[in-house]
């Protein structure tokens, strides 16, 4: 499970990973996409795009910043990277550029040395203005942990893990409710976290929610306690074979809890095309849940 103190909390969005401090606000824009802001105001805001093909050279620093210079109505330059920026420098290659005469950086465009992937920062004023969570920040960014297999996602107040052969498909950040889908050839993965339990609750039962969730019936999950409930789904034969010509995924797991404490729900759901994984399911299940 991650970790988290009053003053930092970890940030972990497809491959991406940073500490950062408890009143800045994560804004996800795309699967690449995020903002910084801090009282409404906006930070930083940066994308990343995956490694190029080893004869291009599309993800090299250079080329970026001569690709911006032609889309831009401004005039760009490279400048010296400030002091918060040269933690990097280890890990990356770096170049930094302003858009005036100034010597305050407009934003930067990274490239790991490591496994190529390019970043490009744009930076406020409100970041600039105040450099030292900076140093922080960017002390602790990197895209190759150490232990990149064991890391976990971190999001809003959520932590999870999911397998390495899965990929991001959709999400969702609505008021109350938010929602991750990953997929990969044959399983579809999906949490959720519903905020305001206790106003749903008293609107619809436990059972219902859950089966609206998982688009089944309410008799067809397992009631493991007053706050837990499950859905194990394995047909049999003739229903494989018949859903199989359809392709279907007939193997379904899912799993609701209420936190009560947290006025919250948790909820996980598997559908597979094969019989699902058991161990890699109980691994999924076991690392959902809150920043501690």
């Amino acid at each position: 499970m991650v970790h988290t103190t009053c003053e930092i909390r970890p940030i972990s969005w497809n491959d991406m990973y940073c500490s950062v401090p408890c009143h800045w606000d994560i804004i996800v824009k795309g699967n690449s996409h995020l903002i910084i802001e801090q009282a409404l105001q906006p930070l930083l805001e940066f994308r990343w795009q995956d490694k190029a093909q080893p004869t291009s050279n599309r993800n090299h620093p250079d080329f970026i910043l001569s690709r911006l210079n032609r889309e831009t109505d401004k005039e760009l330059r490279t400048i010296e990277p400030p002091q918060f920026l040269q933690a990097l420098e280890s890990r990356f290659e770096l170049r930094t550029f302003s858009f005036d005469d100034t010597p305050i950086p407009s934003g930067a465009i990274i490239t790991c040395r490591q496994c190529g992937t390019a970043i490009l920062f744009q930076f406020f004023n409100a970041a600039t203005g105040s450099t030292e969570p900076l140093f922080s920040f960017f002390e602790s960014f990197t895209c190759c942990p150490e232990d990149k297999q064991n890391m976990y996602w971190a999001i809003e107040d959520l932590t999870f893990k999911i397998p390495p052969r899965f990929s991001l498909d959709t999400y969702s950040f609505s008021f109350g409710l938010t929602k991750f889908a990953f997929k990969n050839r044959t399983t579809n993965l999906r949490f959720c976290k519903l905020a305001g339990a206790s106003k749903h609750l008293s609107r619809y039962t436990f059972t219902s929610l859950f089966a609206n969730f998982n688009g089944t019936a309410s008799d067809e999950c397992t009631i493991v306690d007053s706050e837990t409930l499950i859905l194990d789904i394995s047909p049999s034969f003739g229903e494989r074979l018949f859903k199989f010509l359809k392709r279907k995924k007939i193997y379904r797991w899912a799993k609701f809890r209420h936190f009560t404490d947290r006025d919250k729900i948790l909820g996980i759901h598997l559908e597979s095309l094969q019989p699902l994984d058991r161990q890699e399911l109980a691994l999924i299940d076991k690392n959902y849940g809150f920043l501690q």
